[in-house]
């Protein structure tokens, strides 16, 4: 393992491959799990979270961070969790895109917020994406991570 969940936790994996010129297919999905909060305990408690659950981690604490450190991701992204309301303005919605756009390809997500209007889940259900209501509970979380990591969700 190497960094920290505010600077970012990573491990094991391969580099993050597109189609190249030759049609290459793209890297199954690992076990990496991108984690973008605003709120340092949330990241390090999801990381240390998911980490014991078997899942590598890469966080960030705003979108300009996960900017910063998609390039250097281990691996192919299996999941996106992501709080709603995001520093600047920032929303979970545009860090699922924005790592849909690295990739290349649909990644699983999940959103988090304290938000209980229904304009939220819409906006989940319109990218795609599963939504947890904070406080999140930690076995249903584990449900979702483990289902939508399987590919099952």
């Amino acid at each position: 393992m190497t960094g920290d969940a505010g600077n970012g936790s990573v491990d094991g994996g391969g580099a993050l491959r597109r189609e190249d010129d030759d049609g290459e297919a793209p890297a199954e999905a690992s076990r990496l799990v991108i984690v973008v909060d605003d709120d340092r305990s949330i990241v390090e408690g999801l990381a240390l979270l998911l980490e014991a659950w078997g899942y590598d981690v890469l966080t960030a604490l705003s979108l300009n961070e996960l900017a910063q450190r998609l390039p250097q991701a281990p691996g192919r992204p299996g999941l996106v969790l992501a709080d709603h309301f995001l520093p600047a303005g920032g929303t979970g919605a545009q860090a699922v895109e924005m790592v849909r756009a690295h990739v290349g390809a649909p990644v699983p997500a999940l959103i988090l917020t304290g938000d209980t209007m229904p304009e939220r889940q819409a906006e989940a259900a319109a990218l795609g994406c599963r939504l947890l209501h904070k406080p999140v509970q930690i076995g249903p979380l584990k449900d979702m991570v483990d289902t939508l990591m399987s590919g099952a969700g």
